[in-house]
């Protein structure tokens, strides 16, 4: 590999590139650190501050290793700024001919034939719509991507984008008549060809996800995985692999036990006790957190986790009484004991992550990188 404290230099090709480039010694030991992991195949993770300039730092040695990496970032509008901007720079700089392709999810890719069974229904909530339908026709027969965010026009969480977009669901994959020309199969075959790949911190942990239940990929095989902004990790894999538990969900809980106590004569007291503190306990855990979703006092939550696992307990002590009572044991202990125990350890997922960069401090436990 050339020496990268010389390219990245004062006398270096960023130098002579970029107008007031200057030299960072942090930054060059950042990107020699990097290189020396992916020519080792090894694990490295990194806290980079603001001013490091981390992402000529892993950029460089990731396009001149030779290998196929897939980089990660935060956020979608960094996706597009690290694909549009930063990497065709660092090309330049470099005079290399790497391939790299960008990949999102689904959703940001328009599907033609949805567009064409939206035109020709002709249902819409406003003439603002039928005029933004017809910004997006015009668009289709000049993109290259289908990307939605190249739509400058119309905002991305604009309500008419669903309608043009597809769903694992709705998609009707090698029956669609514009299969040859559908922008999400071009974008993945792009993906499999390149040697490098952006890509971002959802859909990576969803091509995980996928991978884990055996359901197949999204993502090609790669030699690297460099994890830009990787202090956001932990939120956007409790997202896939985390387990969740809904207020809603334990109050039906309490009042599905008492009926089928009821049902069965109402022998026992305990039950009607125990879903009483459960409801007691879900009413206070709402009231110390809110509505608004944000972090709250841990131990509040244990309060709730204690009164879960205790109808749990009462529920499969009285299973073999009836089929509802069954049903409700095993809902006691696995939507409540193994939830919340779920939150309580944090995460675990299995990935060979070569090289993560942070702006903050990120945790790591044993098997695994981040």
């Amino acid at each position: 590999m050339q020496d990268i404290p010389a390219i990245l230099g004062a006398d270096g090709p960023f130098a002579a590139l970029i107008p007031g480039f200057a030299p960072r010694l942090q930054q060059q030991e950042l990107a020699e650190a990097v290189a020396a992991t992916l020519a080792g195949h090894e694990v490295f993770i990194a806290e980079a501050g603001t001013g490091t300039g981390k992402t000529f730092a892993y950029l460089v040695p990731a396009l001149l290793s030779g290998q196929k990496v897939i980089i990660s970032t935060g956020t979608k509008n960094l996706q597009d700024q690290l694909f549009h901007k930063d990497l065709p720079l660092v090309r330049k700089a470099l005079a290399v001919s790497v391939d790299v392709a960008l990949l999102k999810g689904r959703a940001n890719y328009l599907c033609l034939h949805r567009m064409e069974s939206a035109l020709a229904e002709g249902r819409f909530r406003s003439r603002g719509e039928v005029a933004q339908l017809g910004v997006i026709e015009r668009w289709s027969a000049q993109t290259r991507s289908g990307d939605i965010a190249e739509l400058t026009e119309l905002n991305e969480d604009a309500p008419l984008w669903s309608h043009v977009t597809s769903t694992a669901d709705n998609c009707l994959g090698t029956e669609c008549g514009r299969l040859d020309d559908c922008f999400l199969v071009k974008a993945r075959r792009r993906a499999q060809e390149a040697d490098v790949l952006v890509v971002n911190h959802h859909l990576l942990f969803a091509d995980m996800a996928l991978r884990d239940e055996g359901f197949g990929e999204l993502l090609p095989g790669a030699n690297a995985f460099i994890l830009d902004e990787a202090h956001q990790l932990p939120e956007t894999a409790s997202n896939f692999f985390g387990i969740s538990l809904g207020g809603n969900q334990l109050l039906e809980l309490a009042r599905d036990a008492i009926v089928e106590d009821l049902r069965e004569a109402g022998e026992s007291s305990g039950v009607r006790q125990a879903a009483e503190r459960l409801e007691k306990a879900v009413r206070e855990m709402r009231l110390a957190f809110g509505v608004e979703a944000h972090r709250g006092p841990w131990h509040e939550a244990g309060r709730l986790a204690a009164g879960v696992q205790g109808m749990g307990e009462m529920a499969e002590g009285m299973a073999e009484r009836g089929a509802g009572r069954e049903r409700g044991g095993g809902r006691g202990e696995g939507g409540g004991r193994a939830s919340w125990q779920g939150r309580a350890t944090g995460w675990g997922w299995g990935v060979n992550v070569v090289c993560a960069v942070g702006s903050a401090a990120v945790p790591a436990r044993s098997g695994a990188a981040i």
